[in-house]
């Protein structure tokens, strides 16, 4: 992407960035009165469950309470069944949005329209973003013509988590960070055996497989500029292969089995000795995996030609254009995203967060059961952004059509593109064209 570059700023600008630590101050005053008058009501929305649902209630809260003079109401959105996007597109294009809605990058603008510009907010705030983020967290959020449509929240990537005593009973040598897929498969071939409710597997099937199916042998779904649809390649369909003999070899659950035990309880009932293990996820997985197993974890296998090995899945917040308290929104975007150590301590349970110096102290050092959240910011200098979210979600969709065919009807993968990828180029060709 085109980054718009910031004017320089003035030295008085400098020193008010200087100053500005995760924790700094907000545009509403503090009497209870906006800049015009009145108290401001502000609408947040966001999305999540389970621990991630807990987190954005958490870190609003954290807000609530350092400004009393902002009354504020949250909703936390499923996004299962496209309750969100159904919900979120309806109220965007009604113009009855909230003040605060959370968005992804992968929207790739989809959505800008509805969102305000933030340059002018962060021009008058007089703070370098970079200096106050997450190395590379803010990028994402400009847009080609340098507007700057969100502020970054988390981010999320992926390791491979493993049970040690599953390896040592089966006699199977630790995964270490030089593995590669091919490595993880043959090792996982090791654990399939028994039937029913006695069978073990060597890794779970998680949701994110068929997004790295695309990636594990080097392959790619299109171009960096998103122009060229590359997901009929030899480097794909090698991915398919290797998961789909996987699922063959009952090396990983087949779809039957994966619903009658959820991924999650898989890895923790001792019946699978690896798990595809997201940042977002860490704190549960370690709750629920307690003192019933050693466990560690490591970076995700390597891909030839040192490609890119792991999934990102990043989420910040917009100001939607509509909103009549634009002030206080712009004081909850900046403190959710640097200016508020506390919320961003509330967003590291289930993630990464954008305020640098949190990320990088705090966070860094949360552990959770034997996994450091160090690996995790180690992870994201390898990782694409989620390939099939927002904007290609439609195309994913077809995609998926590709997985399921290779995974659970045992096509080819040639067959399975030959079947589905005329569709998937439709879709995807739609949405480029948005």
């Amino acid at each position: 992407m085109i980054l718009k570059k910031l004017a320089a700023i003035g030295l008085a600008g400098i020193m008010a960035a200087s100053l500005m630590a995760c924790g700094g101050g907000n545009s509403v005053k503090t009497d209870g009165s906006s800049a015009s008058g009145g108290k401001q009501k502000l609408v947040i929305w966001s999305w999540g469950a389970d621990e991630e649902k807990k987190s954005r209630e958490s870190m609003v809260e954290v807000f609530k309470k350092a400004h009393p003079e902002i009354e504020v109401e949250h909703s936390v959105i499923p996004t299962a069944d496209h309750v969100w996007d159904q919900k979120m597109t309806a109220a965007l294009s009604a113009g009855t949005g909230p003040d605060v809605i959370q968005m992804s990058p992968d929207y790739y603008g989809l959505y800008t329209k509805y969102y305000e510009d933030l340059n002018p907010y962060v021009e008058k705030e007089g703070v370098d973003l970079k200096s106050v983020t997450t190395e590379g967290m803010i990028d994402p959020y400009y847009r080609p013509d340098g507007k700057l449509e969100a502020m970054p929240l988390l981010e999320n990537v992926f390791v491979l988590a493993y049970n040690k005593d599953m390896f040592d009973k089966f006699g199977v040598s630790y995964p270490t960070a030089d593995w590669t897929w091919d490595d993880l498969a043959e090792a996982a071939k090791k654990f399939a055996g028994g039937e029913g409710a006695d069978a073990t597997y060597g890794i779970v099937n998680h949701w994110i497989d068929a997004g790295m199916s695309i990636i594990c042998k080097g392959g790619s779904a299109y171009s960096d500029d998103l122009k060229t649809l590359q997901i009929n390649s030899q480097e794909v369909k090698d991915g398919l292969t290797l998961f789909g003999d996987l699922v063959q070899s009952k090396a990983m659950p087949d779809d039957t089995a994966a619903k009658s035990l959820p991924k999650e309880q898989l890895f923790v009932s001792g019946h699978a000795a690896m798990y595809t293990l997201g940042g977002f996820e860490t704190k549960l997985i370690a709750d629920e995996v307690g003192e019933n197993f050693k466990w560690d974890a490591v970076p995700m296998p390597k891909v030839a030609d040192g490609g890119k090995n792991n999934l990102m899945y990043a989420t910040g917040y917009a100001m939607v254009t509509t909103s009549k308290n634009k002030d206080a929104a712009w004081t909850f975007l900046k403190e959710a995203a640097y200016a508020n150590e506390d919320m961003a301590k509330a967003t590291c349970t289930v993630g990464l967060t954008s305020c640098k110096t949190v990320a990088e102290s705090y966070y860094k050092d949360l552990k959770y059961g034997p996994i450091s959240n160090g690996i995790y910011l180690e992870g994201l200098a390898s990782a694409k952004l989620n390939i099939w979210g927002g904007a290609f979600s439609a195309a994913g969709d077809v995609w998926t059509q590709i997985w399921q065919s290779v995974t659970i009807d045992k096509k080819t993968p040639d067959d399975a593109m030959n079947e589905y990828y005329p569709a998937l180029e439709k879709a995807f060709n739609e949405a480029n064209s948005k």
